[in-house]
């Protein structure tokens, strides 16, 4: 899926020390609206949405409503993909529930289902579809978790974030992990969200995304860099899927009302 493109991972050492997830990220509905940075030999343009919903389900969870559709223009075709995921997250990093749904011209495609927990070191998956199976792998965090700890570490001044990460991909085993170079963001934020994030500090993250397929010279499977906020909010997005790139903007942002919960909550 490609929500985990803006989000990433950390170990279980790090977990403990870092900060409650629910305190940095803000609950919100987003809308990001993408185009090709340049054509290529396939692919002479694309439209694409991505809209997403971030809300406090309960007092232990967050929930992630996402959903990304692009038309790509091939000479004299058209190809639609549209592709949902759902997930809840709870704030200690322990589960990942995931559901991501693909459509391609309309017609579904294989369909990732399952939860994931931490526990005793390892990250032990369970899918539902698209069949039902366990997988154990190398501790790896969420994605909702990682965010918080880029915004920790960002906020240290560190500069450079590795992790491992599962997302809910349907193949555990390749041994997702993430490396995010973070640098200083000085320019003024997109006229659309300017008022939404006024006084935020925020820095430019460039991730790169590694797996079993990688590269033998390194290179990594996907590369996306974009600016984050310091209440969880991105912006300014391109996403370098190898074969072609995108690039897009928020065109809308706003805030939902956080859940009522005590001060104790999250915290570890």
């Amino acid at each position: 899926m490609h929500v985990q493109q803006l989000l990433a991972a950390t170990a279980l050492a790090a977990l403990a020390a870092q900060p409650s997830l629910a305190e940095p990220l803000r609950a919100h509905e987003a809308v990001y609206e993408l185009k090709l940075a340049e054509p290529t030999d396939q692919i002479s343009a694309v439209d694409a949405r991505i809209a997403l919903q971030l809300t406090r389900k309960d007092c232990d969870t967050f929930a992630l409503d996402y959903r990304f559709v692009a038309r790509f223009h091939q000479e004299d075709e058209i190809t639609v993909t549209d592709q949902g995921t759902r997930t809840q997250e709870r704030l200690d990093g322990s589960v990942l529930a995931f559901d991501t749904q693909t459509l391609v011209d309309g017609t579904a495609q294989e369909r990732v289902e399952g939860e994931a927990k931490n526990d005793a070191g390892a990250t032990k998956v369970q899918y539902k579809e698209p069949v039902q199976r366990e997988a154990s792998i190398p501790l790896a965090s969420f994605p909702l978790q990682h965010t918080a700890r880029l915004i920790a570490r960002a906020r240290a001044g560190d500069r450079i974030v590795e992790a491992k990460l599962f997302d809910g991909d349907a193949e555990a085993e390749k041994g997702l992990t993430t490396t995010s170079v973070i640098t200083s963001s000085n320019g003024p934020p997109t006229p659309a969200i300017a008022e939404s994030v006024r006084g935020l500090k925020s820095w430019l993250v460039t991730e790169s995304y590694f797996n079993a397929d990688s590269d033998d010279d390194g290179q990594p499977i996907f590369e996306t860099r974009y600016r984050l906020f310091e209440n969880g909010v991105s912006d300014e997005l391109t996403m370098n899927f190898g074969a072609y790139t995108l690039e897009g903007r928020l065109s809308r942002l706003s805030y939902l009302d956080p859940a009522e919960c005590p001060p104790s909550t999250g915290e570890h």
